[in-house]
């Protein structure tokens, strides 16, 4: 093959091919939303791509999946979904985490990265994912669909996030993502590769821009199946965080990072601690219990795991920042778990977006 794949992509004004290799994007999500964002971000010449998602493909997800084939269902759709980019964009680098993002990506990757998006079902896991950004100063992409449209939204870094606006019961809410293997939900909506295709492209269409550092609209932006898409009237400026919401907390500069990383055990994490000292995890585990028809409880305290448990087990992600409290509750500190070999680790304390912004400001 000669030639340059990419020959057209340099004549869009704007266009920076260099910058967007070298951009990596976390991927929370990889249905039908998530099938079209890889798809066109490997497309569009993206380096890196990390994708999450704990699910197996559906035979309903073969309507609307383009990277998924027959002889896929029943396979974890992260590891389909990087299988088949490899043969489409082998240029795109894809890490498949066959988890939630809460165990997929932890929140040094997050810091890392150029961009989240979020292509999820369930305003839970949007809650989630949102604090988790503003932890680590990461603006996110989100985007939703319903039966005959949906909304892609930016929540940039130390603006509003997913979750501002809501009340105290709404963002308790804990709507559990379903499977799509599982039978549908009371409550669930339709779907349809149109649709799907439609605000997927515009969610990638964000993301690209983004990437190469344009603008995006201030306000949600709705789109209709007819036809129509355009930003909502009314909403809040994205660059003031609702003073209600609690989600806006960022990790402290200089954390400090172990030389373990999430295949530890819980030993070896405990090595890194003071006996006063407990660390947690962002997601709880069963504690193991001894009474037989006693109801496994579930902690976040590492303490109540097995010695020899492994941390990826108990839900750990890679290069996850953990909070360690003293157990008398005088404080918090966190510690950063290591990046496996050959991955980017960005400087503590600060995020890859506010690297570039200030780069670009001293141009």
């Amino acid at each position: 093959m000669t030639g340059d794949r990419f020959a057209r992509h340099a004549l869009i004004p704007g266009w920076d091919q260099k910058r967007l290799a070298g951009a990596t994007v976390v991927l929370a999500g990889a249905g039908a939303l998530g099938n079209t964002v890889a798809q066109t971000l490997a497309l569009s010449g993206l380096g890196r791509l990390v994708v999450c998602d704990p699910d197996t493909v559906a035979v309903s997800n073969l309507s609307r999946c383009p990277l998924f084939r027959a002889a896929d269902v029943g396979r974890p759709k992260a590891r389909v979904l990087a299988e088949a980019l490899t043969d489409l964009a082998p240029d795109t680098v894809v890490d498949a985490r066959e988890a939630p993002h809460l165990s997929g990506a932890g929140l040094a990757e997050l810091r890392a990265a150029d961009l989240v998006v979020g292509a999820l079902d369930s305003r839970a896991a949007r809650i989630a994912l949102a604090g988790r950004c503003t932890l680590a100063g990461t603006g996110m992409l989100d985007g939703g669909t319903h039966a005959w449209g949906g909304e892609v939204s930016w929540f940039p870094p130390g603006g509003r996030c997913w979750a501002c606006g809501l009340g105290p019961a709404e963002r308790a809410v804990q709507d559990d993502p379903w499977s799509c293997a599982a039978p549908d939900p009371a409550g669930a909506v339709g779907a349809s590769a149109p649709v799907s295709a439609l605000v997927g492209t515009w969610l990638a269409d964000f993301a690209v821009r983004l990437l190469l550092g344009l603008s995006v609209p201030d306000a949600p932006l709705r789109i209709d199946a007819a036809g129509l898409a355009v930003p909502l009237s009314g909403t809040a400026p994205r660059d003031r965080p609702d003073p209600d919401c609690p989600l806006h907390e960022r990790l402290p500069d200089g954390v400090p990072v172990l030389p373990l990383d999430h295949g530890a055990t819980v030993a070896e994490l405990l090595d890194h601690v003071d006996m006063g000292e407990e660390p947690l995890t962002w997601a709880g585990f069963s504690r193991p219990v001894r009474r037989r028809a006693a109801v496994p409880a579930v902690t976040s305290r590492l303490r109540s795991a097995p010695a020899s448990a492994r941390l990826s087990a108990l839900g750990v992600a890679p290069r996850e920042v953990l909070p360690v409290a003293r157990r008398d509750g005088s404080g918090l500190r966190y510690v950063e778990l290591a990046a496996k070999a050959g991955e980017p680790v960005g400087a503590p304390g600060e995020s890859a977006q506010e690297r570039r912004a200030t780069t670009e400001g001293a141009r």
